[in-house]
């Protein structure tokens, strides 16, 4: 009996190896797939960067503080491009809810590519890549395709929508940073939504981001505590979420540790992905 329940289990862990084996070789054709299509989905869809920013101070802010922001980053057409995209992808977001963690909707990577190329230009634009490479103060660039918050579209619409306390964890072998392109942030009467950007600095004092839309924030979310308050009824808030990277190389114990954290957006599918 029990060498039979033994060599009925070590078939049954042979055939899983199996089916995980050949979805993850899928996967990875998907993934050179969508990178090899990225180019002639994001032509001439380059972002038109606003030219009066104020940028020369940012670098110094940034060393100091490990987080800036900037008001109407983008002209209002190259915004409204990307905002729009947004909106139109809504349904196609996955909700999830992590008792005193997180509640909210987002739009995988994956999905960007094939729904949003304003969005998925914008990421891959090298003005914006310079930008942020010249804020942190060391060349960035983009995350692998693999990782589906590489790129991101999060939503605040529901009541109570939010995330608690965290740091952003940096599983790749460089630093990496993230980048929030506020699209759309407003209540139900059409002032600012409950749903804010709030962080400690060293000190451990509290600070709210100012994350109206057209804002972009940078930060180094492993040095960075945050959260995004919760929304109020009617409330409706996105951002398209970005991470950019020293180094995109990323260990086996890495991937599997992005992984288990991405089940918290894109549920348990993310641990196969």
């Amino acid at each position: 009996m029990w060498k039979w329940a033994t060599a009925g289990a070590a078939t049954a862990l042979a055939a899983s190896a199996v089916v995980l084996g050949r979805h993850q070789a899928n996967r990875r054709r998907l993934h050179r797939q969508l990178a090899s299509t990225r180019a002639a989905a994001i032509a001439g869809r380059e972002p038109t960067l606003r030219p009066d920013f104020g940028a020369a101070s940012l670098p110094a802010e940034f060393a100091q503080q490990f987080i800036v922001r900037i008001d109407d980053f983008l002209t209002p057409a190259t915004h409204a491009r990307i905002r729009e995209e947004a909106l139109a992808a809504g349904p196609l977001k996955k909700r999830s809810y992590i008792p005193t963690h997180k509640k909210g909707g987002t739009v995988s990577y994956e999905e960007i590519h094939r729904s949003c190329p304003n969005a998925l230009a914008f990421y891959h634009s090298a003005a914006v890549r310079d930008f942020v490479s010249k804020v942190v103060g060391m060349p960035v660039g983009s995350a692998g395709d693999h990782d589906q918050s590489a790129e991101s579209i999060l939503y605040y619409e529901e009541e109570g929508d939010h995330i608690h306390w965290h740091f952003d964890h940096n599983f790749y072998r460089g630093r990496q940073f993230t980048a929030l392109l506020s699209l759309v942030n407003q209540s139900v009467q059409g002032d600012a939504s409950a749903a804010t950007l709030v962080c400690k600095d060293k000190a451990g004092i509290e600070h709210e981001v100012d994350t109206r839309a057209g804002t972009f924030v940078i930060f180094e979310g492993a040095k960075v505590l945050h959260r995004a308050t919760p929304a109020a009824a009617g409330d409706l808030r996105v951002l398209l979420s970005m991470t950019f990277n020293t180094d995109p190389r990323i260990s086996f114990l890495g991937e599997a540790s992005r992984r288990a954290k991405d089940t918290a957006f894109f549920g348990l599918r993310a641990l196969f992905g």
